[in-house]
């Protein structure tokens, strides 16, 4: 029985040895695959990496941005709807950024203009009311490239010191399309004078508010006794895109010289400035830029070596500005305004193409009968005061 098992294992030994070596019997892998197929295959499909565009190009010139600003050394700080100083130094600019999508060299003017609105909105540049009133600057496009464009300043001819005007090549990154929009920063600095008209405008909270007028204008005037600006731009079609603004001026008030009177005469008579070896009429230069009144006060008169020998002041008369006839000095007299003789409180400014103003004075003395011979001499105050509005 042990041999037969003997027999047995030896022959499964063997067996197996053999299936070992054949091909039919060898180990084999299968891996499944899923084909998949790209394509309209089923009942749906989307593509949503594609998109439409619709470019938008305007016929007019468009007015992007603007504004009004102060030279603080150096850095150009905003006033518009602001006050802004006047004293022959400050130094201000207009800059406007344009762009065109039918090429810069479509761009013809742009006209820039500036006045006082004398308490109402419905005002507009008129260069008949003086230099101190408004102000007038073009630009204009010459040639096909705007290289060389023309700047005119129009208006005033003294109340302004214009500087120099620039056009900068600029991208419109907002609203242009590439190959297609020109734009440029245009810039007009000026320096104004001392009698552009002060205008207060709201002296507390300045509406500054900008209403959209069509596709590129604007409209902001909303203060009264303010300083109202229109910039335009047109094409060669005629074509045109605007927008208003405004800005405040604060008051200036200055003297700027006073010539010393001088009278010669003999006791008991009246003797003026301007008979035999006196000194004429005498000339004051001031400064106003709102509406304004002009005094002249004075000490009583004492001799130069002799104190005690005085002229009282009652004596010297004076006449000159709104002032025909003489008026004694024994208080306060008015040359301007004041409410004085049937004169108004205030002088209106008239209009100016000049930056100061220049009044005659006549100084008239009675010689009291047995004055002592010699020079008497007083100080003379002279005030000249702004309205505030």
């Amino acid at each position: 029985m042990k041999d037969q098992k003997s027999i047995v294992s030896l022959i499964m030994i063997v067996f197996l040895i053999t299936s070992l070596s054949l091909p039919i019997f060898k180990p084999m892998v299968f891996i499944p695959v899923k084909a998949e197929i790209v394509g309209g295959v089923g009942s749906s499909a989307w593509h949503n990496n594609s998109s439409l565009s619709v470019f938008i190009i305007h016929n007019e010139p468009r007015i992007n941005w603007y504004d009004f600003q102060y030279n603080n050394s150096g850095t150009w700080v905003s006033r518009m709807n602001q006050k802004i100083e006047v004293d022959n130094d400050s130094e201000y600019r207009f800059i406007i950024n344009i762009s065109s999508d039918q090429g810069w060299a479509d761009i013809e003017f742009i006209n820039l203009t500036a006045w006082y609105d004398n308490g109402t909105e419905s005002s507009y540049y008129n260069q008949t009311e003086g230099g101190n009133f408004n102000l007038k600057i073009q630009y204009e496009n010459t040639t096909d490239t705007s290289d060389n464009p023309v700047f005119r300043y129009l208006w005033p001819d003294v109340e302004v010191t214009f500087g120099s005007a620039e056009s900068r090549v600029v991208n419109d990154t907002l609203y242009g399309l590439d190959g297609v929009t020109e734009a440029r920063n245009i810039t007009f600095p000026f320096i104004p004078n001392k009698q552009i008209r002060y205008a207060p405008g709201n002296r507390t909270v300045w509406n500054d508010n900008d209403t959209l007028v069509g596709n590129s204008s604007k409209y902001g005037l909303h203060n009264n006794l303010s300083w109202n600006f229109n910039i335009t731009v047109e094409d060669q079609d005629g074509y045109q895109s605007w927008v208003k603004n405004e800005f405040g001026v604060y008051r200036y008030t200055e003297i700027i010289s006073a010539e010393n009177p001088g009278i010669v005469g003999f006791p008991g008579a009246n003797f003026s400035a301007t008979d035999g070896n006196g000194s004429g009429y005498i000339e004051i230069v001031t400064c106003s830029n709102g509406n304004y009144n002009l005094s002249v006060n004075m000490q009583d008169l004492i001799h130069e070596h002799m104190a005690s020998h005085t002229i009282n002041k009652s004596n010297v008369y004076v006449k000159g500005g709104d002032r025909t006839s003489f008026k004694n000095l024994l208080t306060t007299v008015y040359l301007y305004g004041g409410s004085q003789d049937g004169m108004d409180e205030y002088h209106s400014p008239t209009p100016s193409n000049n930056s100061v103003s220049t009044t005659n004075i006549e100084y008239q003395c009675y010689i009291p009968d047995g004055q002592l011979a010699g020079e008497y001499t007083s100080p003379l105050y002279y005030h000249l005061h702004t309205q505030e509005e």
